[in-house]
């Protein structure tokens, strides 16, 4: 049987794959043959490996069903070489745990499992990046590692997936044809070490290899990991995930159902080519590399108030010693806090009655829009707070004595008093920037909490570092009108900023949306599938990320959640001190360089 019967798109060829995995073997054969008629390419890729960077790649990514052996989905990773060569890709992505199954513990099979796949790549002359799981004597268990082998047979780039390993060395660059690029397995998408440390050393393209649960996939949300990471990076986005053979169906008895919808992205967010659902097949496409300019992560890194975070990060990654300081994240007595949300703008009298309303129905905080109301009105709103005994938080214009306008927020205390002003960080024209992180920060009940503005959301660095330094209330002021593919990317890079173990109200004039992932630690090691009831009625789950909570169907309502807060976040010792010692006082640093001195 030819090799590229085994990945057709043809749903007919699909039921029929598990019969194609016992003939794959005779792939083998061809590999022989084929490396005495390639060996002319193989040198011509030798002789080119120091020419200019390429300007365009395509790239092939095999979304892959797994079978319980490691000797089929070996053939079943050659055959999706020859598959991905034959339709004319440079760059063959298969996912997360490929290669795997039974024959996986000894290590002799393994290596020559990894042989076979290096030759097939040579054969076809093109770079093949695939993920496996191995069980490891000095584990004692599974882990996930991945490897990219070049055009010549040889090995690239290996890593070891940092959640399986947290010892492991931290991945870094690999160059396909000249260009850079950085990789991501799984879970390791947490760790911004791992996802952005390479986009700041130059990597134009970061390619994830996942192996995700079916549950993993949440429709309303979308690639909502992946999106944003273009975004926030200005570069190309390669999402390999695991299929099943059959729609619905795991690929063998015990294996897990997985989702599927890989896809290619590109540096401004557009979805160039994609999987629409969880069967088996090939994802293919030709990207410019040049459309990865790298700007966004480029102002985040060099931005007053994170250039030292981004600097530290690139030393210590390096090797080089950071001075950090011991930051113990913020502790209270668990507190439930009711959190509101209005939509009003550009009415003082309806925000006022806004804040009546709140304050009657037990509101602790209630929270307005950016450039809600004009600067001149904060007075009228302090008298409202004090009156109701509630704190606002709403955006408004601001100059002060800068020569161009800030888009700020500001926080008001039950009493009446300004808790804070904080001036957007990454403000444009025309706007001035603001460059004071500290001022995010106030307080609702003694519970820690954060503001941020407009494309701080992108910026989610911000949100990380705070939830670092203990913050569990986390309020976004937005104002945009747009809807369409606009709103579904406001609610992916909200389901980002939301996902710190926090309670994040995202407000903006329309489509205002309350999310809680302060659960987020049991709901994550709970069985997949399982929600937990502690979490609460929510719109939307998401086992491994935020929950939507509530979302603003009208201008006119009223959004109010309730939730208990914990006594601290659990974010930095859980998470970063646990699956990437090797970078915590970068983490540290950051959180300390963003509180009030």
């Amino acid at each position: 049987m030819p090799p590229k019967f085994m990945f057709a798109r043809d749903r007919l060829v699909q039921g029929r794959l598990h019969s194609a995995v016992a003939a794959a073997g005779a792939t083998a054969a061809l590999i022989v043959l084929g490396a005495l008629l390639l060996t002319t390419a193989n040198t011509s890729w030798a002789a080119s490996a120091g020419a200019m960077p390429a300007q365009r790649l395509k790239i092939a990514i095999v979304q892959m069903a797994q079978v319980p052996t490691l000797a089929g989905n070996r053939d079943r990773i050659i055959a999706g070489i020859a598959d991905g060569a034959r339709r004319g890709a440079r760059v063959i992505v298969l996912p997360e745990a490929a290669l795997m199954g039974d024959g996986s513990d000894n290590l002799g099979a393994v290596d020559e499992a990894v042989d076979a796949i290096s030759r097939a790549t040579q054969v076809h002359n093109v770079y093949t990046m695939f993920g496996a799981t191995t069980h490891t004597p000095k584990q004692k268990k599974n882990v996930n590692w991945m490897r990219v082998i070049a055009p010549d047979g040889r090995q690239l780039f290996h890593y070891d997936k940092l959640y399986d390993q947290p010892d492991a060395t931290m991945p870094g660059l690999f160059a396909i044809d000249g260009v850079q690029c950085g990789a991501i397995i799984c879970a390791d998408r947490w760790l911004r070490s791992v996802e952005e440390i390479p986009v700041q050393q130059g990597a134009k393209i970061s390619f994830e290899l996942s192996c995700n649960s079916s549950v993993e996939w949440v429709p309303p949300f979308g690639w909502y990991w992946y999106v944003p990471r273009a975004v926030r990076n200005n570069v190309w986005v390669v999402f390999a995930n695991t299929a099943n053979f059959v729609s619905g169906v795991p690929t063998y008895p015990g294996a897990v159902l997985r989702h599927g919808h890989s896809a290619i992205i590109a540096p401004d967010g557009r979805l160039v080519a994609s999987s629409a659902d969880d069967v088996a097949t090939i994802v293919m496409t030709e990207i410019d590399v040049n459309e990865a300019t790298r700007a966004e992560a480029l102002a985040r890194s060099t931005h007053p108030a994170l250039r030292e975070f981004w600097n530290a990060g690139l030393k210590l990654h390096a090797g080089e010693p950071v001075t950090a300081l011991r930051v113990a994240p913020i502790s209270i007595k668990p507190t439930e806090v009711t959190l509101a949300v209005a939509q009003v703008t550009g009415d003082v009298a309806a925000i006022k009655a806004k804040i009546g309303e709140a304050s009657a129905r037990r509101a602790d905080v209630v929270v307005f829009p950016a450039r809600a109301i004009p600067y001149a009105a904060l007075g009228s709103l302090q008298d409202a707070a004090r009156a109701h005994r509630i704190t606002v938080v709403f955006g408004a214009e601001y100059r002060g004595d800068a020569a161009a306008p800030r888009n700020s927020a500001f926080v008001i205390g039950p009493d009446g008093t300004l808790l804070t002003r904080y001036d957007q960080l990454s403000a444009a024209s025309p706007f001035e920037p603001g460059t004071n992180a500290a001022s995010m920060w106030f307080r609702v009940k003694g519970v820690p909490a954060v503001v941020t503005i407009g494309r701080d959301g992108l910026w989610n660095e911000l949100a990380e570092l705070a939830a670092a330094a203990g913050a569990q209330i986390h309020v976004h002021l937005d104002h945009e009108r747009s809807g369409g593919p606009s709103a579904k990317l406001r609610r992916q890079v909200w389901a980002n900023l939301a996902s710190f173990l926090t309670l994040t109200a995202t407000v903006n004039v329309a489509d205002s949306m309350i999310w809680d992932d302060l659960r987020g630690l049991e709901e994550r090691r709970a069985p997949i599938g399982q929600q937990q009831p502690e979490s609460g009625v929510v719109e939307v789950y998401s086992q491994y990320s935020a929950n939507l909570v509530a979302q603003a169907r009208s201008a006119g309502e009223l959004l109010v959640v309730t939730r208990r807060v914990n006594a601290t976040n659990l974010y930095h010792t859980r998470t970063i001190a646990r699956k990437n010692p090797q970078m915590e006082p970068w983490y540290r640093a950051g959180a300390a360089s963003i509180l009030p001195k």
